[in-house]
């Protein structure tokens, strides 16, 4: 089963990608020369059935994409993620000895 994987993208005004070495104010303000600041922000799903509407902030962006994912179904359990309680049922072992 897909483990779904969530990227935050920032996009300059013109649709271009404002990539992280773009380094900015606090305030979003850009500090790298010929950058024109990030306009918004969208978040995709690895499954590619998914992308959020355009946000101006990267944290609604990424808060859409926790809630894609919770909607998710989440993968079964195999009887090898049991670990140690598997081999303590499997060995049959008891404390009271």
């Amino acid at each position: 089963m897909l483990r779904h994987s969530i990227t935050v993208t920032a996009y300059h005004a013109d649709g271009t990608i404002c990539p992280s070495a773009h380094r900015h104010t606090t305030g979003g303000t850009p500090l790298t020369e010929g950058c024109t600041g990030r306009e918004r922000f969208i978040a995709t799903c690895n499954c590619k059935k998914w992308t959020s509407s355009p946000s101006s902030t990267k944290s609604y962006a990424a808060e859409q994409g926790k809630r894609h994912r919770a909607d998710q179904p989440q993968p079964k359990p195999t009887t090898a993620s049991k670990g140690p309680a598997a081999l303590r049922e499997l060995l049959q072992l008891d404390a009271e000895d």
